[in-house]
């Protein structure tokens, strides 16, 4: 007589299992982000919203307004919704940006509430917001860094008016210091990088 063989416990067996359940795990995912996004598709609104142009709307859609109104809706003193969005429409080569997945549009609201209290500690107006979501894509056709925050929503490279990059990334770093934000603090010779990634980093 010969023993049956229990195949579930075979190699063969737990790699399809392994594969199975990585395949179901990325569908869920996808699932979850599908949802979200459809929720914020549903909740913003698509009304017109100033300083916003016609033409970034008929190049990108109504994604362009609903998230206009999300940033409109933060309520910030110093920064406008053109000044959020103007960055996405950026081309490097032949490469443009796009805006952040629908999911990934509050992540950026702790970060500008942050640019905001600058903006007001310092009485200085936000100059310009170079860069601040970046598409895979374009994150390497600017040559960013593999795993940059601004792929994530949670950076801002920023300028003040009249504020040197040095003064404007000591007074970010003391309201990190305040146990206002927990991120970071980079200092370029044309401005300053703040993101809030959830713990401290300068450079």
């Amino acid at each position: 007589m010969h023993k049956d063989i229990d195949i579930s416990q075979s190699p063969l067996a737990q790699t399809g299992r392994r594969r199975f359940l990585g395949v179901l795990g990325g569908f869920v995912a996808s699932c979850m982000c599908s949802l979200q996004s459809a929720k914020a598709a549903l909740f913003y609104s698509t009304k017109p919203v100033p300083g916003i142009p016609q033409a970034w709307v008929n190049e990108k859609g109504k994604d362009v307004l609903r998230y206009a109104n999300y940033i409109k809706g933060l309520r910030l003193k110093n920064v406008t919704p053109y000044m959020v969005l103007k960055p996405h429409f950026k081309t490097r080569g032949r490469t443009k940006n796009s805006l952040p997945p629908r999911y990934m549009w509050s992540r950026i609201a702790p970060t500008l509430r942050v640019i905001d209290a600058m903006s007001s500690s310092m009485r200085a107006p936000v100059s310009e917001m170079l860069s601040i979501y970046r598409s895979p894509s374009y994150n390497r056709a600017v040559r960013g860094r593999s795993r940059s925050q601004h792929m994530e929503n949670r950076a801002v490279d920023v300028r003040f008016k009249g504020v040197s990059p040095y003064t404007v990334s000591r007074v970010a770093r003391a309201i990190r210091s305040r146990g206002h934000f927990a991120g970071g603090v980079g200092r370029y010779s044309s401005f300053t990088h703040v993101d809030t990634r959830g713990n401290n980093a300068d450079w």
